[in-house]
């Protein structure tokens, strides 16, 4: 007989159950018959019968074959593993069986990639891209600085002209470097990257496809030298160049991602075993970036929760020698505080791709859909800004609402701005965010957010400033636009509140000058960050 469990857990099991129930009713096909499969592995409980209820009215009580899923080349269909184990045997074999495999395949892929070296030199190939960087240098006003004065910046994106929105946080980080006197040089690494040197917003740029960051990394050593979202492919192109070199490596979410994070995104079940192929691979690179002697001084992660999740996703630790927590900077001079008339409680605004679910758009549709159900839908005006393959909910939901305006398109940092300032709720719930830069910017211009208390969303924001929600619960964020309606002191209460925060959390000081500070690369004598006087602090 299973053992009855106390109270309190049995309660906290009926919750995570009831969770479970909602969040599978959202999942697509494919990815709700790998968790139903999964669900057999687990002991017969009071739990598993929560749970198997709950994921079996989401998949409507249709049965999976084996041969149905990823796991299809299997010699025992996983429907079938685990019955005649302890709960104790499966979670110790799961566990201590994928370790092992771990270990035996990142130690294989080690010793392959050692052996294959760097490629081999092409001398034609070699002249082109040393006249590119002298150029480059030139272009960056440079030339001159040869003694390990300069900060190097490698990347994956970055924006031109056509492409303003490639890594614009990185380049707005950039800005302000160059601002506070430092010299920077911003090389782009991808493979199908063409080589060319241009000039963006006043920072010099050189592309390729890893041959210049090697160029650049051998001439010179740098004061300091970065990479935001960093994978394999960078790796492999830099990592024999970084000796002598000070390394860091920022961590935004991305790169570092299990493929669980990201299950509402998946609709077949080849997308889910791609993604656990590329977890794996992940967890080899990061091993041995970790154990890499030029590897990062320093990995520096948007959130503390992020430096957290990241451990558990790749299955190591960072040592806190060298790790660091910067938030991504909110420019608080572009995204200002005004006071709100307390009217603009009414007026709600929706800017973010639908590319994926992560961000919640459909929880947001159904928010707005069910507002019209209130009494104060007449009240409401909603703006709706973005694009991405999930953004046609919008579209159809809204399309003979007159007091809906849905715009599928993507809007600039400047126009973005300007719309903070005529709404005064920024409907933001999301999945998953490792900091949430969108959010933050419309707190700083004052927008008062609702969003959901997940990831590391509650790092940033509280009860103070913003209508927060568990996860998935579009009742709790109705009930806190209910408040707003019906409370205006509230409302402008929360607004100045959520500008304070982000101006203290994530503006310039709290950001830019420690990671100045901690790459060492700033020109001015105090190590002062660009915007940082009393003005600054003001506008909030």
């Amino acid at each position: 007989m299973t053992p009855r469990l106390p109270g309190p857990i049995r309660r906290n099991g009926r919750q995570l159950a009831g969770a479970v129930g909602r969040a599978a009713r959202r999942l697509p096909g494919p990815v709700k018959n790998v968790g139903r499969e999964a669900f057999e592995l687990m002991p017969d409980t009071e739990m598993k019968r929560r749970l198997d209820r709950a994921l079996r009215g989401a998949s409507a009580g249709r049965r999976t074959r084996p041969g149905d899923t990823a796991f299809s080349d299997a010699h025992v269909p996983l429907v079938h593993r685990g019955s005649t184990y302890s709960a104790g045997e499966v979670s110790t074999y799961l566990q201590l069986e994928a370790a092992h495999l771990r270990r035996r395949l990142f130690a294989e892929q080690t010793l392959a990639q050692a052996a294959e070296g760097p490629a081999g030199a092409d001398p034609e190939q070699d002249a082109a891209v040393r006249e590119l960087v002298d150029e480059y240098v030139e272009l960056a006003g440079t030339e001159d600085d040869a003694d390990g004065g300069t900060h190097l910046v490698i990347v994956n994106v970055y924006p031109s002209v056509g492409n303003e929105y490639g890594n614009g946080f990185v380049h707005r980080r950039i800005k302000y470097y160059l601002e506070a006197g430092a010299q920077v040089h911003v090389v782009v690494v991808g493979p199908e990257t063409e080589p060319s040197a241009y000039t963006y917003d006043g920072v010099a740029v050189i592309t390729g496809d890893g041959a210049e960051a090697r160029e650049l990394l051998r001439r010179r050593s740098y004061r300091s030298v970065s990479a935001h979202f960093m994978g394999r492919y960078i790796w492999d192109q830099i990592k024999h160049d970084l000796t002598g070199q000070t390394f860091y490596c920022f961590m935004h979410g991305f790169e570092s991602r299990r493929w669980i994070r990201t299950l509402y995104n998946y609709r077949t079940p080849d997308q889910v075993d791609a993604a656990i192929a590329d977890t794996v691979d992940r967890q080899g690179l990061w091993r041995e970036v970790l154990a890499h002697p030029w590897g990062p001084v320093k990995f520096v992660f948007v959130s503390d929760w992020w430096r957290r999740a990241s451990q558990e996703d790749m299955e190591l630790v960072y040592p806190a020698s060298r790790s660091e927590v910067v938030h991504n900077v909110i420019e608080t001079k572009l995204f200002r505080y005004v006071p709100k008339p307390a009217a603009q409680r009414f007026k709600l605004l929706w800017i973010r791709s639908a590319s994926n679910l992560n961000y919640g758009s459909d929880i947001a549709v159904e928010v707005l859909t069910r507002l019209r159900e209130t009494d104060y839908w007449d009240s409401i005006e909603a703006r709706i800004i973005g694009d991405g393959r999930h953004f046609g909910a919008f579209e159809s939901a809204f399309e003979d609402d007159d007091n809906v305006t849905v715009e599928r398109r993507y809007a600039s940092q400047d126009e973005i701005a300007l719309l903070h300032r005529e709404y005064g709720v920024f409907l933001v719930p999301s999945r998953l965010d490792s900091q949430g830069v969108s959010r933050d910017e419309a707190m700083a211009s004052g927008l008062v957010p609702v969003t959901n208390t997940v990831s590391a969303i509650p790092e940033f924001v509280d009860d103070s400033c913003a209508v927060l929600a568990p996860g998935e619960d579009a009742d709790a964020m109705i009930a806190g636009l209910i408040r707003l309606f019906e409370d205006p002191e509230r409302f402008l209460r929360m607004s100045a509140a959520a500008a304070e925060r982000v101006a203290r959390q994530s503006g310039p000081e709290a950001t830019i000058g420690k990671e100045l500070r901690l790459l060492g690369v700033t020109g001015r004598e105090r190590g002062d960050a660009p915007g940082t006087p009393a003005s600054e602090g003001s506008q909030s």
